[in-house]
């Protein structure tokens, strides 16, 4: 079996793998706000102390508010989850360099960055949603960015500098494929 092929067979497998991603996350996030109030603490209170994050019942309608401040993640993670499902149809037909492709990395890589602030935004909104009942002078918003961010940041900078090295490889070689 040749390279190709094995690249074409594991796309495939990738852009399968992606397509379930797609449903599962949105699902997951549902589920999580859905049930916030019968999950154990420690679902919810990861890399917090053991101090309970939410020591009442979160009433339905802050329910509905976190879920639709987790849209905003969530929107760029299946959007960039969409294109790198893209990429590996393209790659599971053979189909490893084009115009297209530059564009769908660039895609990922705004994805990714926006992926990063508006999870910044979220986690700080879930902050404030999940202290709200507490006492004045209890209540918190968090803001926070971390290594996780940075390295997010950094890999969608990497993909957006091969996304133009691979712009410029596809413009010299149709310059040289029109050159007699």
């Amino acid at each position: 079996m040749d390279n190709m092929t094995r690249i074409e067979r594991f796309s495939k497998k990738l852009h399968l793998l992606l397509s379930c991603l797609l449903v599962v996350i949105p699902l997951y996030y549902v589920l999580y706000w859905a049930l916030i109030n019968h999950l154990p603490d420690k679902l919810i209170t990861v890399n917090i102390p053991s101090t309970p994050l939410i020591p009442y019942e979160l009433p339905v309608k802050l329910q509905v508010l976190g879920f639709l401040a987790s849209l905003l993640p969530l929107s760029a993670l299946i959007y960039g989850l969409v294109n790198l499902r893209k990429l590996f149809a393209f790659y599971g037909k053979g189909i490893l360099f084009s115009f297209m492709h530059v564009s769908i990395l660039r895609s990922i890589s705004k994805a990714l960055v926006l992926w990063v602030l508006l999870s910044v935004l979220y986690e700080s909104a879930k902050s404030v949603l999940f202290s709200v009942g507490a006492p004045p002078g209890s209540r918190v918003v968090e803001v926070t960015f971390g290594t996780a961010e940075i390295m997010t940041l950094l890999v969608g900078g990497i993909a957006l500098v091969i996304a133009w090295v691979m712009d410029e490889g596809r413009i010299l070689t149709e310059e040289r494929e029109l050159t007699i």
